[in-house]
C-alpha cells in the first residue's frame, strides 16, 4: 500500500513527470465510494455501492441520545454535498495559523468534503474558554485536541446530556478506531465509563520506551579519574558520592562538586525509581501508589519505604545531595545539570539528548542499584492515554459525518502524519519503509517545524508502537537502549487510568489534596525526614497521621477501580 500526501505528489510530480499517474490514481481515488478508512491511501481496488439512509440528524432526537442502529451505514466520503461543523480545539502553543491554512486539513477537507470552522484555543486559555461555552449552552459540534476535555468534564458531561454516547457510532462509522480497540482492547476499557458508555475518543502515541522516564546518570569521567566502577549497589553508589565529595574528581583544587542531585516526586527527574532498590515495587510521582500481587499498597506507609527514606537521609546530612532538591524547580535543575560550573556527579534525567542536546560521553547509565536485601526495581509509568480528545456534542446535527470524520485521522499513516507532520515535508520516507526528519529551514526551530503543517502535539491521534518503529529518532534510540536496561526491572503491575464515577473523583480529589497535592502531607513529611532524620517514633506518627488523612479509604478506591479494569 501506498501513501503519498498531497504536498509529496505535487513535488514529485515537478521532479519526476512519469508520478503523474500517481495523480491520476488520486483523482480516481476521490469518488463518493471511497470510505474515510481509505481517505488518504492511494489503492487500487473496488467499493460496494449503496442508496442512502435518514440520518439520525434528521430525525427528532433527545438531548444527549446516540444515534440509531440504523443511521446511515453507507456513509460515503468525499459528500456530494459539503457539511460544516463546529469544533473546539484544544491547540499547542507551537501553532501559528488556522489549522484550515495547514496542509494536512486541506487534505482531509478535499477527501471528505465536511468544512470545519475551528474555534483553537491554547493549553493557557482552555479551562476559561470552555467554562464560558458549557454555562452558556451554545456548544461546539465537537470537541477536538490532545486533552481538550479532562476526565471528570468528560463523566460529567457525558451525564448531563452535553456530550453524546460514541460506541453505536464508533461500530457503524469508525473502522480505524474499531482496529485499535480489537489490538489494544485496554483502551477501550479505559473509555468506558461506569454507566458504561463510550463519550470520548484518545489521544496515544505508543513509544513504549518512554514508560521508563527515568535515568540514573553518573560521570564515567569523575569515576576514571578515581579509579572507581559504576556503582552496583546502594552502598557502592554511596561509596562513590562519598569520592566525588572528598577527592576532587574535577581536578580543580575546589571542593565545589555536587555529588547528587534531583528534583523531588518528577517522573523525569526524581529519585523515585530508587524505593526499588528497598522493595517499593513502584513509587508513582502521580499517587505513590502501586501494585504487589495485585493488591493496591500505598509506598508511603511501608516499612521499606522507611528504609529508601533512611538511606536519602544519610545522603543529605553527609552533603552528599544537593541541598536544594527540594526547592528548586525543573529549570533551575536542569540549568545546573547542563552547567560546567555547577559539576554534579550523578543526577536523574529523561535522556542525555533531552537535557544536553547530544549524547554527552562524560555520562553513563547505572544499572538498578541492589540495595541491602539485593533487591531491585524501577519506576515504570504506563504511556499517558489523553482519553478525552475527541467527543461529539448533543447540538452536532451529523453526528455519522462527524465520527467518519474523526475516524480517518485514525487511520495509522494519517495518525503518523498528523502528529509528526506530512510526508515529503517534515518526513521522508525511505525505500524500507522507515523515515527520517526532514532539514528544519532556517529561521524555524523543531517544534515550528513540526507544527507548520499539522496539528502536532495539539492533534487527536491514535499512533501504535509499530508505527512509531518505523521513524528514525535518535533520541527514541537512546530511550530503547535505557528502556532495555531497565525494564525486566520494572513492575508490570500498573494502574491503568480509568474514568471514574463523579461521586468516587470528588472523594478522590478530597484526599489527594491533603495527602498528595504539591503541598500536601506527603511532600512535606517526605522533606522534613530526609532532611532532619526520623525515629521510630516519628514513622509510627506519621503513620497515624495517613489514616486521619483517609489513606484507607484512598486505597480502597484504587482498589476498586483496578479490579475493575482487570476484570474482578
Amino acid at each position: 500500500m501506498l501513501y503519498v500526501s498531497a504536498l509529496l505528489m505535487r513535488k514529485v510530480m515537478v521532479d519526476n513527470p512519469s508520478f503523474r499517474e500517481v495523480i491520476h490514481m488520486r483523482k480516481k481515488w476521490l469518488v463518493p465510494c471511497v470510505s474515510v478508512m481509505a481517505a488518504m491511501t492511494v489503492f487500487i481496488g473496488g467499493c460496494s455501492g449503496g442508496g442512502s439512509t435518514p440520518t439520525a440528524a434528521e430525525k427528532p432526537k433527545a438531548q444527549g441520545e446516540a444515534p440509531s442502529a440504523g443511521a446511515e451505514n453507507n456513509l460515503n466520503f468525499p459528500l456530494a454535498e459539503p457539511v460544516k461543523l463546529k469544533i473546539l480545539a484544544n491547540t499547542a502553543p507551537q501553532v501559528k495559523k488556522n489549522y484550515n491554512e495547514m496542509q494536512m486539513f486541506k487534505e482531509l477537507k478535499e477527501m471528505t468534503n465536511v468544512d470545519v470552522e475551528w474555534t483553537q484555543v491554547g493549553w493557557e486559555q482552555l479551562a476559561e474558554k470552555k467554562n464560558i461555552v458549557i454555562a452558556s449552552g451554545d456548544l461546539p459540534d465537537a470537541f477536538y485536541g490532545r486533552g481538550v476535555l479532562l476526565d471528570q468534564e468528560i463523566v460529567k458531561l457525558g451525564s448531563q446530556g452535553a456530550i453524546i454516547p460514541l460506541e453505536d457510532l464508533i461500530e457503524q462509522h469508525a473502522p480505524n478506531v474499531k482496529k485499535v480497540f480489537e489490538q489494544r482492547p485496554d483502551f477501550k476499557t479505559m473509555l468506558t465509563a461506569t454507566d458504561g458508555h463510550i463519550y470520548s475518543l484518545p489521544t496515544f502515541v505508543e513509544r513504549d520506551f518512554n514508560e521508563i522516564p527515568s535515568v540514573l546518570f553518573i560521570n564515567k569521567k569523575w569515576l576514571d579519574q578515581l579509579d572507581i566502577a559504576v556503582p552496583t549497589t546502594t552502598d557502592e553508589f554511596y561509596e562513590a558520592l562519598k569520592a566525588f565529595k572528598e577527592k576532587d574528581p574535577n581536578g580543580n583544587g575546589k571542593a565545589d562538586e555536587v555529588p547528587f542531585s534531583f528534583l523531588f516526586n518528577n517522573a523525569q527527574n526524581g529519585s523515585n525509581s530508587l524505593a526499588g532498590s528497598f522493595g517499593i515495587k513502584l513509587d508513582d510521582p502521580r499517587n505513590n501508589l502501586y501494585v504487589d500481587n495485585g493488591t493496591v499498597k500505598y509506598a508511603p506507609e511501608q516499612p521499606e519505604y522507611q528504609a529508601y527514606l533512611e538511606y536519602l537521609g544519610k545522603l543529605f546530612k553527609e552533603n552528599l545531595v544537593d541541598q536544594e532538591v527540594f526547592t528548586h524547580d525543573q529549570n533551575t535543575y536542569l540549568t545546573k545539570v547542563r552547567s560546567t560550573d555547577v559539576p554534579i556527579g550523578a543526577f536523574f534525567g529523561f535522556s542525555k539528548i533531552s537535557i544536553f542536546g547530544g549524547l554527552n560521553e562524560d555520562y553513563v547509565p547505572v544499572p538498578p542499584l541492589k540495595g541491602p536485601d539485593n533487591k531491585q526495581g524501577w519506576l515504570r509509568m504506563p504511556a499517558a492515554v489523553s482519553k478525552g480528545s475527541f467527543a461529539i456534542t448533543s447540538s452536532n446535527e451529523h453526528p455519522e459525518v462527524t465520527m467518519k470524520w474523526m475516524d480517518a485521522m485514525f487511520e495509522e499513516m494519517l495518525s503518523f502524519q498528523f502528529e509528526i507532520g506530512p510526508i515529503g515535508l517534515t518526513v521522508k520516507e525511505n525505500s524500507d519503509g522507515t523515515f527520517e526528519k526532514m532539514p528544519i529551514p532556517d529561521g524555524m526551530n523543531s517544534g515550528d517545524f513540526k507544527h507548520s503543517e499539522a496539528p502536532g502535539n495539539g492533534a487527536t491521534v491514535m499512533v501504535l508502537k509499530d508505527m512509531v518503529k518505523r521513524l528514525i529518532d535518535e533520541q527514541a534510540d537512546e530511550k530503547r537502549k535505557y528502556y532495555e536496561m531497565y525494564d525486566p526491572f520494572a513492575s508490570r503491575e500498573v494502574i491503568q487510568d480509568m474514568l471514574w464515577s463523579a461521586e468516587d473523583g470528588e472523594k478522590l480529589a478530597a484526599i489527594n489534596l491533603d495527602l498528595n497535592g504539591r503541598n500536601g502531607y506527603h511532600a512535606s513529611t517526605f522533606a522534613k525526614f530526609v532532611m532532619n532524620g526520623f525515629s521510630d517514633a516519628d514513622w509510627d506518627k506519621h503513620l497515624a497521621q495517613l489514616k486521619k488523612l483517609r489513606v484507607d479509604e484512598y486505597v480502597a478506591l484504587y482498589q476498586k477501580y483496578y479490579d475493575a479494569a482487570n476484570g474482578k
